[in-house]
């Protein structure tokens, strides 16, 4: 890791803990604005560290489409398992030919 891009990052982090200290009933929606600006940079900050945020939690399709049923969110896996599925349920009372 970048040890500047580190530095940047606890910086960043050290004002959004000010920004939380600071945060009372009246707080002005412009500082609001101002620590969501904040916020975001520290995120980006983050995947510049990291990489972006995968999509799915699948190794093969991390970026893929989001099926969020699926116990890893991945819509091509689980398209592939409810297919596996259907077959085995046809396929119950088949008995290969001899």
């Amino acid at each position: 890791m970048d040890h500047e891009q580190l530095l940047h990052l606890g910086r960043a982090l050290r004002v959004l803990g000010e920004h939380g200290d600071a945060l009372t009933r009246d707080t002005p929606r412009e500082k609001l604005q101002e620590i969501r600006s904040d916020i975001d940079r520290a995120l980006n900050l983050v995947d510049k560290l990291t990489g972006p945020r995968t999509l799915t939690d699948c190794r093969q399709h991390p970026f893929g489409a989001v099926d969020e049923s699926a116990p890893d969110r991945c819509l091509i896996c689980q398209t592939h398992r409810r297919r596996a599925e259907e077959l085995r349920k046809r396929d119950v009372g088949w008995t290969p030919a001899r």
